[in-house]
């Protein structure tokens, strides 16, 4: 079973670490979540997560659910009732588990429902110092987002790509954009650009979610190309089906940046 830890370093993008102490030496948890990513149906409207806690302490944490949609290539979270936690709040033993229980409390629709379930660290007591003189100690909180989804009634994959220009940066920097008209989210986990002769240019890993009828864009840095030369883009993904190579060309420096 997979699992995804997070700890004071390398975080990924939906791990973000909040100090809440003014200084002193950093204290955080260690927790863990498994499964990594959950899918819900009418059919199927429970799921369970397991929490982890690497550390010895006891950890206290919240759980909430919040529907995920993009604007803009960002993020938007907001509250909602259609998926339910049980526990919402609870106390982590040391090296322990707790299992929490995610229920779907709406229909399937022609589009995928996107959420996160998020597991918020709670704050202890202000932390005394271990000796005499010594400062309080900063406490690092982890906020551990689940990606969740109600996969369509109907899905149906369309998925339109160009490249553009960067806007105010060096030459050979462009953007990858895509625009997912189709009804279900695509996660792209690894791209790589090969020219026309097939020798590589770059290799990028990802971790990178676009949302049904949503838009969203990706930074490149290629080396310098002469406009109108011919790439091939080759993309790892979550989709049920590989998905087949892309060919760009490399746009002119007054093509419009979106």
């Amino acid at each position: 079973m997979r699992h995804a830890r997070l700890r004071m370093t390398g975080l990924l993008p939906w791990a973000l670490a909040l100090a809440c102490a003014l200084a002193g030496d950093a204290m955080g948890a260690s927790l863990h979540v498994a499964p990594v990513r959950l899918a819900l149906a009418p059919t199927r409207p429970v799921a369970s997560v397991t929490l982890g806690n690497g550390e010895d302490e006891e950890v206290a944490v919240q759980v909430e659910v919040m529907a995920w949609s993009q604007r803009d290539g960002q993020d938007v979270y907001t509250p909602t009732p259609e998926v339910l936690v049980n526990p919402s709040i609870f106390r982590v033993p040391g090296r322990g588990q707790q299992i929490v229980r995610v229920g779907l409390q709406a229909p399937a629709a022609d589009t995928e429902r996107s959420y996160r379930v998020f597991f918020q660290q709670l704050p202890r007591e202000q932390a005394l110092p271990q000796a005499p003189g010594a400062g309080a100690r900063l406490q690092t909180l982890l906020r551990i987002g689940v990606p969740l989804f109600v996969p369509a009634s109907a899905p149906r994959q369309d998925l339109h790509w160009r490249l553009a220009p960067s806007a105010g940066v060096a030459a050979g920097t462009y953007r990858l954009w895509l625009d997912n008209r189709g009804t279900d989210h695509l996660q792209l986990t690894e791209l790589r650009v090969r020219n026309e002769s097939g020798a590589e240019l770059l290799r990028k890993a990802l971790s990178w979610y676009v949302l049904p009828g949503s838009s969203a864009s990706v930074a490149l840095e290629l080396p310098a190309l002469a406009p109108e030369t011919r790439l091939q883009f080759e993309l790892a993904s979550d989709a049920p089906m590989a998905l087949p190579p892309l060919l760009l060309r490399v746009p002119r420096a007054d093509t419009p940046l979106r």
